[in-house]
C-alpha cells in the first residue's frame, strides 16, 4: 500500500486505520481486504440506479418551476442519503455538495418526509445543529403529524443557517415511502409565505 500510494509505510498504516473504522477496510491476518461498508456502497449504488432515472423528469420539472436545487434522498440506516441532484438555475444557491452526504434527518424536510411515512425511524438523540434545529421528541412528533397531515414537509434554518427546504414523499409500487423529493434555497428567496406553494409542488413533481 504505501509504495501504491507513494507514501512512509507509517502514513499508509494510518490511513489503512482510518478505512477499517470506516468499513472500507477489514484485516484479514496482516493483510486488509475490502470491507462490507464497500459491498454496501455498491449495492445502494446499484439499486439507486434505475430509481434516479426513473426520478429525474420530476427533479428536473421540480427545478424549472422553482429555479432551486432539487435533491433525491433514501433512507440509509438511520440516515438520510442524498442520492441525486439538480443544481439552481440562481448563481447564489445550495448546489454542489449534497450527492453521497448523509444527514440525521430530524434536521432536514426530507428527514421529517421519511420518519413521517415510516421509511425511518425517530433517533434517540436529537443533535443540536442551530437555534432552530428540533430536540424535544414531543415537539419533533407533532411536526411529523403534521407533515401527514400535509403531504409535505419543510425545515427553516434547522440544519444549517439561511438554508429552507420543502420536500414530499416518493411512494413505490407497493405503496411504500422509498424516497424523499425536496427543494432547497436560500432564506431570502425561500420565503415563509411559500413554503406551502413549495411542498405542494414537490407532491405534484
Amino acid at each position: 500500500m504505501a509504495a501504491a500510494l507513494g507514501v512512509h509505510k507509517s502514513t499508509a498504516s494510518r490511513l489503512a486505520g482510518v478505512l477499517e473504522r470506516a468499513g472500507l477496510l477489514t484485516r484479514s491476518g496482516r493483510r486488509f481486504r475490502l470491507g462490507l461498508e464497500v459491498i454496501r456502497l455498491g449495492t445502494l449504488a446499484m439499486r439507486s440506479t434505475d430509481f434516479v432515472a426513473w426520478m429525474q423528469p420530476a427533479m428536473e420539472k421540480l427545478s424549472q418551476q422553482t429555479g432551486e436545487t432539487v435533491n433525491l434522498a433514501v433512507p440509509d440506516g438511520e440516515y438520510v442519503l442524498n442520492v441525486a441532484e439538480v443544481s439552481s438555475t440562481f448563481l447564489l444557491s445550495s448546489s454542489g455538495s449534497w450527492i453521497g452526504r448523509r444527514i440525521m434527518p430530524h434536521a432536514v424536510a426530507d428527514g421529517k418526509v421519511l420518519m413521517a411515512y415510516g421509511a425511518l425511524g425517530v433517533p434517540q438523540h436529537l443533535e443540536r445543529y442551530t437555534a432552530r434545529t428540533i430536540t424535544d421528541h414531543d415537539k419533533l412528533k407533532a411536526e411529523l403529524e403534521e407533515v401527514r397531515r400535509n403531504g409535505y414537509a419543510t425545515a427553516v434554518a434547522e440544519l444549517e443557517e439561511g438554508l429552507v427546504a420543502a420536500a414530499s414523499p416518493v411512494f413505490g409500487g407497493a405503496g411504500a415511502c422509498i424516497a424523499a423529493i425536496s427543494v432547497s434555497g436560500p432564506a431570502f428567496r425561500m420565503q415563509p409565505e411559500s413554503l406551502d406553494k413549495l411542498g405542494r409542488l414537490c407532491a405534484e413533481a
